[in-house]
């Protein structure tokens, strides 16, 4: 049997396990304790009763053995009749009957079976041959008048299984009530993973549970503080360093005349450049705090590829009709204008193909480019990671910019991936499952 892999399950499996055997040792208990010593009382009993009929029977008169039949029958529910009459072995099931024999063959020193038959009212009877100073009698009594307890066995059984239902229910509620605070933590952890804001977690229940929520608590608004902290530390970084660059920049541009013009012309490229760097490097730290709204997804593409000076053709609706979506849309838009950009510049204008897959919820960008070794496909979402390693930003751009997009896909519960095409060239693909439910409710409304 395999273990189940949810403390949830296990919880509620070793629960229901200790009080179903709990309730098993209850009814062994009953059984050994209560029932058998009832029953052995009663089986000597009731073969003390037979046998001191029959002893009676045989010394009683013939002429009075009739009317001492009749009274033995209407008080004790026993019969009287000569051995030989039609019967057969009765199947001792219950140990009572095991019991009754014993009894009688210790008190006749002889060995005692049972019999049974059943009359013309339907009446089942027991027959035992009791020996006596005229002979062997056989002497009956109704099954139904003596205690057997094969009600009472149903009965506990039936109130063992709906124990073991009512235990089962109640450990699922109680593993369901323990496990939820650790629900919650781990609801918040792998939302932080993706690099969003959990929620914060009620700090009630058990003790363990409340510290464990503060210190998560505690830990998750020291994040919020250094991701605030880094931001203004960037955006300070970028204004203390754009206003030397702006004065570098003015200063060449007044050498263009009395110096080389290439010269002067490189080193406002250099600026440039690091213009291009810090604005790559403050939009790792921005767009997470952006308010989410319903966007159009299409009309976004549209607007992305037409502000970097690609024809709206390039855009396809391959599926569907609908594409809104609930998502923050300055972070979309980054995402989708740093993977076009990536598109162009390595696979240029005529390879390039956008689709939006309205049903299936994606994006796909596909290039004729040179394409990326499969052992690095996934390393290029590393910050500052390039394939060309000159480290020249006219060849190999920053390097920032799949790890922007990594990171803005991640804080917003999207995936994205980069695929090597069969045909050459690249497909980039962004999947917006977990934002696109208003375009299924709509469709379905």
């Amino acid at each position: 049997m395999r273990w189940p892999g949810t403390l949830f399950a296990r919880m509620t499996l070793v629960i229901a396990s200790v009080a179903f055997v709990f309730q098993i040792l209850v009814v062994g208990a009953i059984i050994f304790f209560v029932m058998l010593p009832q029953g052995r009382h009663a089986g000597d009993r009731l073969a003390g009763l037979l046998v001191d009929v029959a002893h009676v029977w045989a010394q009683v008169p013939e002429n009075q053995r009739q009317a001492y039949e009749e009274d033995v029958r209407r008080k004790h529910a026993i019969h009287i009749q000569p051995v030989g009459q039609e019967r057969k072995p009765l199947k001792k099931v219950l140990p009572f009957y095991h019991v009754l024999e014993s009894a009688v063959r210790l008190r006749t020193d002889r060995t005692a079976t049972l019999y049974s038959s059943t009359d013309e009212a339907g009446k089942s009877w027991v027959w035992i041959d009791i020996p006596t100073r005229q002979g062997p009698i056989a002497v009956g009594f109704d099954r139904a008048m003596h205690p057997q307890y094969p009600t009472l066995l149903i009965v506990m059984i039936l109130i063992l299984a709906v124990g073991a239902m009512a235990a089962l229910a109640v450990s699922a509620y109680l593993a369901r009530y323990l496990t939820r605070p650790l629900r919650h933590l781990s609801a918040a952890v792998r939302r932080m993973g993706t690099g969003q804001k959990p929620d914060v977690l009620p700090e009630e229940g058990p003790e363990e549970f409340v510290h464990c929520a503060r210190a998560f608590n505690r830990m998750t608004a020291q994040i919020q503080d250094l991701f605030a902290a880094r931001t203004t530390l960037l955006a300070g970084i970028s204004h203390d360093l754009r206003a030397p660059l702006a004065r570098m920049r003015l200063a060449l541009g007044m050498l263009t005349d009395k110096h080389e013009p290439a010269l002067v012309s490189q080193l406002m490229s250099d600026v440039d450049a690091m213009n291009g760097l810090i604005e790559r490097c403050l939009e790792v730290g921005h767009g997470f705090e952006e308010t989410q709204k319903s966007v159009d997804v299409h009309e976004l593409l549209r607007s992305v590829v037409e502000e970097m000076g690609i024809a709206p053709g390039h855009v396809a609706v391959v599926a569907g009709t609908d594409c809104h979506v609930h998502a923050r849309p300055l972070a979309l838009r980054r995402i989708l204008a740093n993977l076009v950009d990536n598109a162009v510049k390595y696979g240029g204008l005529d390879g390039l193909k956008i689709e939006l897959d309205c049903d299936a919820a994606e994006i796909r960008i596909l290039d004729a480019g040179p394409g990326i070794p499969a052992e690095q496909v996934d390393r290029v979402f590393q910050p500052f990671y390039r394939l060309e390693p000159s480290r020249c930003q006219a060849t190999g751009g920053s390097g920032l910019g799949l790890a922007i997009v990594r990171q803005l896909a991640d804080a917003n519960g999207w995936r994205v991936t980069l695929e090597n095409r069969a045909a050459g060239g690249m497909l980039a693909r962004l999947q917006l499952a977990p934002a696109w439910p208003q375009s299924h409710e709509s469709g379905s409304g």
